[in-house]
């Protein structure tokens, strides 16, 4: 069994990269006189929640870190408390991870928080060749992967709320990139799956 302090440091770990992941492209975009956040005109009402979703992980596993017995406190899934579930969420983590890192660096100065205000272009080599929306997969693993390893209802929450609300975003984005490169983005996103290569799933 897994001591809750490795399973801590682990978090530790995970949040520091998360925040670097998050900060850095902020910093590098302002420094090119760019607005890193972006516009959020026309997104849904569950587009604009995706801020507080995520953030709500966030201070989950800040507060697991700090106090994990009032965490553990809701535990509800006692058969998933078991070695095979956290190594398969450490790898589950580091691939989400793996995939924001490699998308927001492939994205570059493309990157915004929001829908890009500025001209931009379609990003279809990298990671982008397998799938449209790495960023949002990467966020999708990172939750997943947390409920592996802390099994709570307020896991399951987090993560049904972040897939509903991630998943209303990269709508919204599709929506505003078929407006902004018409065909060009239309016969991509017939080629490219939304978060699975096209091989498995082309839409």
């Amino acid at each position: 069994m897994f001591e809750p302090i490795f399973i801590k440091s682990f978090f530790i770990i995970i949040v520091v990269l998360f925040l670097i992941g998050m900060f850095a492209p902020m910093v590098i975009i302002k420094k090119k006189g760019l607005d890193p956040h972006g516009i959020h005109e026309g997104a849904s009402l569950l587009t604009r929640l995706t801020p507080i979703t995520i953030f709500s992980w966030l201070i989950y596993i800040i507060l697991f870190i700090i106090n994990d017995s009032i965490i553990l406190h809701f535990l509800a899934f006692e058969f998933l408390v078991l070695d095979f579930f956290i190594y398969s969420g450490i790898v589950i983590i580091f691939l989400g991870l793996i995939l924001d890192i490699w998308g927001t660096a492939a994205l570059g100065t493309n990157f915004r928080f929001e829908l890009p205000k500025e001209e931009t272009t379609l990003i279809t080599t990298g990671i982008y060749r397998l799938m449209r929306n790495p960023i949002v997969m990467g966020v999708y693993l990172l939750i997943a992967g947390s409920f592996l390893i802390i099994p709570t209802t307020i896991s399951l929450i987090l993560l049904i709320a972040n897939i509903i609300t991630f998943d209303s975003k990269v709508k919204d984005e599709g929506k505003f990139l078929a407006k902004r490169f018409g065909k060009k983005f239309e016969k991509y996103s017939k080629k490219v799956g939304r978060y699975l290569p096209f091989s498995i799933i082309k839409n």
